[in-house]
């Protein structure tokens, strides 16, 4: 995929990261958040959205001083001159993007089988929608070489439309009717806790593909600043929104049986049958922006890594419009995945590998302060920050 010089104006790049964070971590993620940290998911999304926000911080710095389309493969090289080592960082973060399009796919493998006739869901279904999809959107990737940046904002301004429709509705119901807020007695340990501020970062985590639209803007070190804080902050107000919905309208018991599918249960129980299907539209909506996205960052950082020597010269080699031989690679074991691993194994793994990568974005941007201007305290109260959590984390898949 490529762009034409300076496509992209601030709206289609927070169009590009919207459309890469609101997926999985809405339609699939908010339920298991929920049902792991109960009613401290608020402050479960806060934590993950403050960690973000100075993540999001240091890649703005950086992203400034280096206006390349690599991302954080540009970042890693520079600040990292081993090769091994800074190879070996992208490749982590590289997999970890290719990881959550494994979620995504399976979240919608998911979704499409709840609405097949009960007798017929199971696995197989889910696993061929999610292959599907993934090959669809793969090769979708490989041969457009036009500007995807209208398309992703014309279809995350819907998905955003239908979810904040739902939102005010809720709020609306809620306020009008003097409903009560259901009082969810469900014990939280420390290790459920810590496991559900590491899901809630994975949520935010697609953000990093704002920083591969750098050379493709127009003053980039105002640009991807303002879409990366932008962006944060309409994801953190959704997703908070969005936890106060389901937790005020659904009882933990059926949270518990149907964590998966918890938003289009609510948004049936607010708008009825209607509200069902828009956010069954919204959902379809979002996993095939934020696969698309992420193809649009992996696709990207594999050619860097090859254009470097890290990966195999296949990588840059052509093969179908813009693709190349190893993004053929990268999507058939992309769905190979998909189909091979259960959803929370995917999401431990994809959420573990995004905790150590955007680590290492916080020593990246410590490394080259003098060239990215970054404020230290900024830098170094975030690394503690992700530490604490990748450890915490870490401490509750023991």
């Amino acid at each position: 995929m490529s762009f034409k010089k300076y496509g992209l104006d601030l709206l289609s790049v927070v169009a590009l990261g919207i459309g890469s964070i609101v997926g999985a971590g809405i339609f699939a993620l908010l339920g298991q958040v929920i049902v792991y940290a109960g009613e401290w998911t608020y402050l479960s999304f806060a934590i993950g959205g403050v960690i973000a926000m100075l993540c999001g911080y240091s890649y703005a710095k950086l992203a400034g001083a280096y206006p390349g389309s690599g991302g954080l493969t540009d970042y890693f090289h520079i600040a990292y001159p081993k090769k091994w080592m800074s190879g070996t960082l992208t490749i982590i973060y590289w997999l970890a993007s290719a990881v959550s399009v494994c979620m995504m796919a399976k979240s919608f493998g998911i979704y499409i089988n709840d609405l097949l006739p009960k007798d017929i869901q199971g696995a197989l279904f889910i696993n061929s929608f999610a292959v599907v999809l993934i090959v669809a959107l793969g090769f979708l990737n490989m041969l457009s070489s036009g500007d995807v940046g209208k398309t992703e904002t014309v279809l995350v301004a819907v998905k955003l439309g239908i979810l904040v429709l739902l939102i005010a509705a809720a709020f609306y119901g809620f306020v009008s009717h003097g409903a009560s807020y259901p009082v969810h007695h469900l014990p939280v340990s420390f290790k459920q806790f810590m496991t559900s501020v590491g899901i809630t970062f994975f949520a935010y985590a697609g953000f990093g593909v704002i920083t591969n639209a750098a050379a493709d803007v127009k003053n980039p070190k105002l640009t991807i600043a303002r879409a990366i804080y932008w962006t944060l902050t309409i994801v953190i107000l959704l997703y908070i929104s969005l936890a106060f919905v389901v937790l005020a309208n659904m009882p933990m018991a059926s949270l518990l049986k149907n964590a998966n599918t918890a938003v289009a249960l609510v948004a049936e129980q607010i708008l009825g049958k209607a509200g069902y299907v828009l956010i069954y539209g919204a959902a379809i909506i979002a996993f095939m922006t934020g696969i698309s996205a992420t193809f649009f960052s992996i696709f990207r950082i594999s050619q860097a890594l090859a254009q470097d020597g890290v990966l195999p010269r296949f990588y840059e080699r052509p093969f179908l419009g813009k693709g190349s031989w190893g993004n053929l690679l990268t999507i058939g074991v992309t769905a190979w995945a998909t189909a091979a691993f259960d959803f929370s194994a995917i999401v431990n793994f994809s959420s573990a590998a995004f905790l150590v990568s955007y680590l290492a974005v916080f020593g990246a941007n410590w490394l080259l302060r003098e060239k990215t201007k970054a404020n230290p305290p900024l830098v170094i109260g975030g690394f503690l920050m992700m530490l604490f959590v990748l450890v915490g984390f870490l401490f509750s898949l023991s």
